[in-house]
Parts: C-alpha cells; sequence; structure tokens
C-alpha cells in the first residue's frame, strides 16, 4: 500500500465473512476492493472472479499479480486469464508440492522482491 499498489481481496468466502476477518485483523484500510463470492455467484478457479479484479484495476492481466495458497484454485484460475501467480507456501494446509505458479514464496516478505523485480521497468 506505502508503493501505491492497488490491493484486492479475492475470497470465496461469503462476504459477511470475509469482511469479519478483515475487520478484525484491523486491515480493512489496506485494500482497494474485497470481491467475494456474491460479487460473481462463481468461484475460484472459474475466470469469473478474476476478470472482477481486472475489471475494477483497469488494468491489463500481465499487470496483475495474484497470492495465494491453493494451487488448484488460486493458480490455475489466475493464469487461466493471465494474471502472474505467486503460491504462498506458508498458508496451503493441503500438502501441494507442485503449485505451477511463476513464483514460490515461504513468507509474506518473499513478495517485496518480486514486486520490485516486476515493476523495476515501470517506475
Amino acid at each position: 500500500a506505502k508503493r501505491g499498489l492497488k490491493l484486492v481481496i479475492l475470497s470465496d468466502a461469503p462476504r459477511y465473512q470475509a469482511w469479519s476477518r478483515l475487520c478484525y485483523l484491523q486491515l480493512t484500510h489496506f485494500f482497494d476492493h474485497v470481491i467475494t463470492f456474491e460479487d460473481t455467484n462463481s468461484r475460484k478457479p472459474d475466470p469469473a472472479p478474476f476478470m472482477r479484479v481486472i475489471q475494477l484495476l483497469q488494468m491489463h492481466p500481465d499487470e496483475v499479480i495474484m497470492v495465494g495458497d491453493w494451487p488448484e484454485r488460486d493458480m490455475v484460475g489466475a493464469k487461466g486469464v493471465g494474471i502472474k501467480t505467486v503460491y504462498a507456501k506458508y498458508g496451503d494446509t493441503s500438502g501441494a508440492t507442485v503449485s505451477g505458479a511463476n513464483y514460490e514464496i515461504d513468507d509474506i516478505s518473499g513478495l517485496i522482491e518480486i514486486v520490485d523485480r516486476l515493476t523495476e521497468g515501470t517506475k
């Protein structure tokens, strides 16, 4: 957020549940949009939620990065519409061994290096 990047939550959870989690963690002010199941009536990996992100951000798919911990939903869905993917290994509870992501991180701090690398030529 401090870098001026647009941040979006994309969740399969119901709207109330997603917002409740963000409010509990006091993170609502960091995100430009929160997209839940009710916004598209589709769940990841269906393209509709990912296309909604692209539409709201008014960006091209290759300018968007999806960070997720569920390869079959997050990585497959995002890559299917042309979004770059970052697999958050630290959040995976399925025991996935192959993510199919463009990048993998063991800690959220690893995302900074990836974002810096991808945005290097756009500053």
